[in-house]
């Protein structure tokens, strides 16, 4: 068999293609090496810009979810987590509803519905629970949510509007303090007006019965039944006294006074007042500071809190009395206008009675404001406590609820005086006259008569004037002396202070006597004058006028 020939290849590659190839395997392998740094840094650049998304993700300061359309958590930051209190592996699973008030869940909900049935971004604001606060605390959040392009799940951001909300209410709250305020102020000046006039009209007639009583001819029937009117026009002026104390213009005695043992002082009248039902509870602070008040407005406030209490209470039940000392901020102060900072004494007067829903709460220290049937009362007693309160620079808060009881908190400014014994100031059943010359100015003419002739019937000489004016042209035409000026003090044209002022250039000598329908309290800025300013509050009877007019021209006040 023949041998075949075989074809030698030639495999030789020459020497500059073989640079060639090295030299583009090597250029390749630089740029393989290139490539897997560009990835390691864009790996460790992406690494870096998810550590920072997630960082700037969980730390906003908005709460970030995202929802299903059923409301199921599937995801939260961590802002979110705190808002609820609680850990996101439990929070995620969970329905957002849970975790929203009762109350706003069905406001929650249609946020929702709305939200993924009409795809259009919606807004709500819910109150939400947090675990790891008391039941009290309720986080308001403004919640803006939008659904994703494909439509099954939604972004749900919520903003922490608690401050601003209880802003918003501390606002609204002192508004309505300051409106109540205002209110109040437009009925003290009216019933002031309206117990001034009536004053006027009761010292009318209460002049004129005793000037029939004084005469000595009367038959007794007609002696009786002038003692029965004048009992009455007397009782009429309680009325008076409760619409002035409502105005804070009622005359009063204020004085330094151990205030827990004013109380202690009244509890067996209040004891007696409440009934047996009723149990009387008397917690006295400890190292009371003392008040500077009237003690017989310390009476009024507690016999108005007593009655309306056993009112309320209309059975078995408990009235608590407590007093503290405390000391009020510029906090407190913001809320309850008039008030200044400072200590006070703190006066609690709780009952467990029927309680007052927040039409009766928002109306119940208003002048003939009344729950009960018109026989039962008049509807003053609490708006005596009221002007009492404020005019002794107080303040009175009261806390009630439907059947939860009823709570009055007042504070009356403390007193750094030294405390001072209650002294009796009866005056005389009868009393003297005189021959001395008396200047009176009255501007209504029928009171103007009555103390004219009270001043006669007691041997006094008495020049009268309708106006200061008219005063003024007297004691200049007026030669011999006058000893004193009785005068109004509230006169067209010129108050009697001004009056006063004026006659003391020419009378030096000259002694006053002031009378109002108002208190002498009502006049305090006028004292500031350094004038001495003896006071008769209308109505006055002939007798107490004489007293007072002798007191003064003798020196004994």
């Amino acid at each position: 068999m023949p041998k075949r020939s075989l074809k030698k290849i030639d495999t030789s590659i020459s020497i500059n293609e073989m640079h060639r190839i090295i030299h583009e395997l090597s250029v390749s392998q630089i740029k393989l090496e290139m490539q897997k740094e560009e990835l390691l840094q864009s790996r460790e650049d992406l690494e870096k810009g998810l550590e920072r998304y997630t960082e700037l993700y969980d730390f906003a300061p908005l709460g970030h979810f995202t929802l299903a359309c059923d409301g199921t958590i599937l995801d939260v930051n961590l802002t979110g987590t705190k808002m609820l209190g609680i850990d996101r592996e439990v929070l995620i699973g969970s329905r957002f509803g849970m975790f929203v008030v009762r109350d706003d869940i069905t406001v929650f909900n249609a946020l929702i519905e709305r939200v993924f049935n009409q795809r259009e971004p919606g807004y709500c604001e819910v109150r939400l629970l947090n675990d790891q606060e008391p039941l009290t605390h309720r986080l308001t959040v403004h919640i803006d949510a939008v659904v994703t392009n494909d439509g099954q799940e939604c972004w749900v951001v919520l903003s922490d509007i608690t401050r601003q909300k209880l802003i918003e209410q501390e606002n609204t709250s002192l508004q309505l303090s300051m409106v109540q305020a205002r209110k109040m102020e437009s009925i003290e000046r009216l019933a002031g007006s309206v117990a001034h006039d009536f004053n006027n009209m009761l010292q009318v007639m209460l002049g004129n019965i005793d000037l029939l009583m004084s005469t000595e001819e009367l038959k007794n029937n007609t002696r009786e039944t002038l003692s029965d009117l004048r009992n009455s026009v007397l009782q009429s002026t309680g009325l008076t006294y409760q619409l002035l104390t409502i105005a804070r213009k009622q005359s009063i005695n204020p004085r330094t006074v151990n205030f827990n043992a004013a109380i202690a002082n009244m509890l067996s009248m209040f004891r007696e007042l409440l009934g047996e039902n009723i149990n009387l509870i008397y917690t006295p602070g400890d190292n009371l500071w003392p008040v500077r008040m009237d003690l017989s407005q310390i009476e009024q406030i507690m016999t108005n809190l007593a009655r309306n209490s056993r009112d309320a209470i209309q059975g078995v039940g408990t009235l608590s009395i407590q007093t503290h000392n405390v000391t009020v901020d510029a906090a407190f102060c913001n809320a309850h206008p008039y008030t200044v900072q400072g200590d006070y004494v703190l006066l609690v007067v709780h009952d467990d009675g029927c309680g007052m829903d927040k039409d009766t709460l928002d109306s119940v220290f208003e002048p003939f404001f009344t729950t009960k049937s018109m026989d039962s009362g008049a509807g003053l007693g609490l708006a005596t406590v009221y002007g009492i309160v404020r005019q002794n620079r107080g303040t009175i808060n009261v806390f009630s609820q439907k059947g939860t009881g009823t709570t009055f908190e007042i504070y009356l400014p403390r007193s750094v005086g030294e405390e001072t014994p209650l002294q009796s100031n009866r005056g005389n059943e009868t009393s003297s006259g005189g021959d001395e010359t008396i200047l009176l100015v009255e501007d209504e003419e029928s009171v103007r008569n009555v103390a004219r002739a009270f001043l006669e019937s007691f041997g006094y000489t008495v020049l009268t004037a309708e106006s200061t004016a008219v005063a003024l042209s007297l004691s200049e035409a007026y030669l011999d002396t006058i000893q004193l000026l009785i005068t109004d003090m509230i006169m067209p044209g010129m108050s009697g202070r001004h009056l006063a002022l004026q006659l003391a250039k020419r009378r030096p000598d000259l002694r006053n006597l002031f009378i109002s329908g108002y208190s002498s309290d009502s006049f305090e800025l006028e004292k500031e004058s350094g004038i001495y300013m003896p006071f008769l509050g209308k109505p006055f009877s002939r007798i107490e006028l004489a007293h007072k007019v002798r007191e003064i021209l003798d020196g004994v006040v």
